[in-house]
């Protein structure tokens, strides 16, 4: 059971993240989370993290003495793989996957919806494809492999060593195996949604599950295969993070149910 450890849900855009919030508002009580969204309350990430630190440093200090902010239980947001060697503290790191090709596609239908969105104009007036070329979007190129290999968090706090749009390679892929397998008490498969939680359920000992699917897109259609394919070749690493990852899943679920 890791239920009094520190947890971090890295919370990959466009994979069941705002669905799984609400179970983790549930579980832990919105006062013991931590939320590090940029733009929500502060503009930056390294600004979130300075308040992160300051908090954590004074729940060190203070301990159960007197009146004091809750203590944080989670961290919660879209924050890259290495948050621990930032904090210089031990995290229960967990996270979701999706397959590539359904997560781009619901992206750019994200963009489309949300006027606030960053490519919500372009979207109005191009396909997928015209964006991904035109614009090279870091989110549809290997962004779950570029999470879990610790770039996007480089890239989110504009240190040396980011990786630019179209050159991820087997040595980020091998990177992020190696963070799946040593840091991930549980990495979900959104497309195994239920089997998922049982996981969580069982590894940080939750009670009483309830959830609404929150955030889904409504604009489903049959995919032609040349988008799939045009998709696949530009998120090639993705694929097999995630095809690694199901690998990790799959044993851990059988393990659960025998």
């Amino acid at each position: 059971m890791e239920k009094d450890k520190l947890v971090f849900f890295m919370h990959i855009p466009k994979t069941a993240g705002t669905t799984l919030s609400q179970i983790l508002r549930q579980q832990y009580g919105e006062e013991h989370i931590f939320r590090a969204y940029i733009g929500v309350g502060a503009a930056t990430l390294q600004e979130h993290i300075d308040s992160l630190q300051l908090r954590l440093e004074k729940e060190d200090r203070d301990g159960n003495e007197g009146d004091r902010t809750p203590a944080v239980k989670l961290i919660l947001g879209h924050v890259g793989f290495g948050l621990h060697e930032i904090l210089k503290r031990e995290l229960t790191y967990l996270t979701f996957l999706r397959h590539p090709v359904d997560r781009v596609i619901s992206w750019y239908y994200h963009q489309r919806r949300v006027p606030d969105a960053k490519y919500h104009q372009e979207c109005q007036s191009r396909n997928l494809p015209e964006i991904i070329t035109c614009f090279q979007p870091i989110p549809t190129d290997n962004h779950q492999t570029r999470f879990l290999a610790g770039d996007t968090l480089r890239e989110k706090l504009g240190l040396a060593g980011t990786i630019p749009y179209g050159y991820c390679d087997r040595e980020l892929l091998e990177q992020a195996k190696e963070n799946l397998c040593k840091y991930f008490l549980v990495t979900g498969i959104q497309e195994s949604f239920d089997d998922s939680l049982l996981l969580l359920q069982n590894h940080l000992a939750w009670q009483n599950i309830n959830y609404i699917p929150e955030n889904v897109g409504s604009n489903k259609q049959i995919i032609d295969q040349s988008l799939i394919d045009f998709i696949q070749e530009y998120n090639y690493w993705d694929l097999q993070v995630y095809e690694y990852a199901k690998e990790l899943f799959c044993q851990q679920i059988t393990k659960l149910k025998s």
